[in-house]
């Protein structure tokens, strides 16, 4: 059976554990991020030290990680439920899971776009007075592009701007093929990298406001889930 058919068969039959599956692969590429960024750090030691060589095997582990990234965020997005469908299960801890209620947060609590999300989970944001329900972070870049894109059309400059682009690769371009994990803006031929971590996510976004002359500050974060005790 290939893995996008029995990914169909859990979300029609088992949607609470369609659910599980995609908390726990978002943790997993939270890791995956993280031994990156880790991988960054001994890279630059080894290049202080004029260990060249040494830093050859080290490009490739973070290359492969980033391919891997983005092949587990496709299926987790192809997890993802069109209603979510959240339930308690109380045999999880005694499976050896996580139980993933008890990392439970106030969904009122604040936060700004200045704190560390790292192994965290948004339950919505707030921009303009608005509240929008999300559930995870790609949701939320999406939805306050196309929020920014409906105040006036600047946005379509991005995908031009030299300052809106990654190290590598575009954020924002009209061909998909340019991106790694493509997701279309409605009512637009603009296509956002989503393939991110919730920290790279929330400077983008920050990056945005900014570029609308709109303070960060004013966008307010709030968070269902913190999974930064089991790591």
């Amino acid at each position: 059976m290939e893995l996008m058919q029995m990914v169909k068969i859990i979300k029609e039959f088992f949607p609470e554990k369609a659910v599980e599956l995609s908390e726990t692969l978002e943790l997993l590429r939270d890791t995956m991020d993280d031994t990156r960024q880790d991988i960054k750090k001994l890279l630059d030691l080894l290049y202080d030290q004029g260990q060249h060589d040494e830093m050859i095997p080290h490009i490739q582990l973070a290359a492969a990680i980033l391919e891997y990234m983005g092949r587990v965020q496709e299926v987790q997005a192809a997890l993802e439920l069109e209603e979510q469908v959240m339930v308690e299960n109380d045999t999880e801890e005694e499976q050896g899971l996580p139980n993933y209620q008890a990392y439970a947060v106030d969904s009122q609590i604040v936060h700004t776009l200045h704190e560390d999300f790292t192994y965290t989970r948004p339950a919505a944001f707030e921009f303009k007075d608005n509240r929008v329900e999300v559930r995870t972070w790609q949701q939320m870049l999406i939805k306050t592009c196309e929020m920014l894109m409906a105040l006036d059309r600047r946005f379509v400059n991005f995908e031009n701007d030299p300052t809106m682009r990654g190290r590598k690769t575009k954020l924002f371009s009209t061909n998909p093929a340019n991106i790694r994990s493509p997701h279309k803006l409605q009512d637009s031929e603009l296509y956002v990298e989503t393939n991110l971590s919730a920290n790279s996510m929330r400077n983008l976004i920050i990056k945005m406001l900014q570029k609308y002359n709109l303070k960060p500050s004013e966008f307010k974060v709030f968070l269902r889930a913190d999974y930064s005790n089991l790591h």
